[in-house]
């Protein structure tokens, strides 16, 4: 369906909407019925996060930034971005001939600074002398976020991964090992071998100088990809959650450009996963 406006970069195509129209739930509660178009509101929320704008300088020609948060923030409350992002990982492995479950994931961590808002879990990495929070995420092989965890700053890696990595491990049965750098050092590889069979594997400083060590350049790829965002350069929120929904958001932009480029390779069959 053609817009009555010019289109912005960020904007859904038409294969795109065509992907995630079915999965975004109309809202069919007491009030003011519906009158703007969820595509429009989605178009809305990726410009947002794209450019990095406040709410009240959403353009005029999109729907009002009021009605765009009311949905924003009850997609974000609702676990409507995490599933999103967890349907279309499905997708996508399933378009380069992988399992929908990895066996290979890595984790890792990054500190953000924060911005005048005040908010909670908020801290000092004093390693990276970054005032602020930690996002702590969870990849497979391809780069694709599988579990997100915002922490302040100051909280430990290997206290934090735990939180991030029991939700992947009980989701995903076929994960045999967790790739990690060694502020992950410690108990947590015994932990997760006694109660998930799951092996993991510290990767050791290769020698002087900088050296790529295998498959820890995945998840240093995929914080470029989020880093792109506008929005995640800084954090801006005052929850936690709200930041953990906007990487998942950003993944869902770049995994329906993913998708939709793939499509005649592998056409209708994509969409025979159900989300859930």
């Amino acid at each position: 369906m053609m817009m009555n406006r010019p289109a912005y970069p960020s904007d859904l195509s038409d294969d795109e909407w065509e992907l995630l129209e079915p999965l975004i739930p109309v809202h069919q509660g007491v009030g003011h019925p519906q009158t703007v178009e969820l595509r429009e509101i989605v178009n809305a929320i990726f410009y947002w996060i794209d450019n990095g704008i406040k709410w009240r300088a959403m353009p005029h020609d999109l729907p009002p930034w009021s009605t765009v948060y009311g949905y924003y923030r009850r997609w974000v409350k609702t676990g409507l971005w995490e599933r999103l992002n967890a349907h279309l990982a499905k997708l996508v492995r399933r378009g380069v001939g992988r399992d929908e479950e990895p066996s290979l994931t890595i984790i890792d961590s990054q500190s953000v600074k924060t911005a005048e808002k005040r908010g909670p879990e908020q801290g000092v990495d004093g390693h990276k002398r970054v005032k602020g929070r930690k996002r702590h995420i969870v990849v497979d092989s391809l780069g694709l976020v599988l579990n997100c965890f915002v922490s302040a700053a100051n909280m430990a890696d290997v206290t934090a991964a735990i939180t991030v990595l029991e939700p992947v491990l009980e989701a995903f049965v076929r994960i045999e090992k967790v790739l990690a750098d060694q502020a992950y050092r410690g108990p947590l590889g015994k932990a997760l071998e006694k109660v998930h069979h799951c092996e993991v594997e510290i990767t050791e400083k290769l020698g002087e100088g900088f050296i790529v060590a295998p498959w820890r350049w995945v998840v240093e790829r995929t914080f470029s990809w989020l880093e792109k965002a506008r929005r995640l350069g800084r954090d801006y929120e005052v929850l936690p959650e709200n930041h953990e929904s906007n990487v998942y958001i950003v993944m869902i932009r770049l995994m329906l450009r993913r998708l939709t480029d793939n499509q005649r390779k592998w056409g209708k069959k994509c969409q025979q996963v159900c989300l859930t």
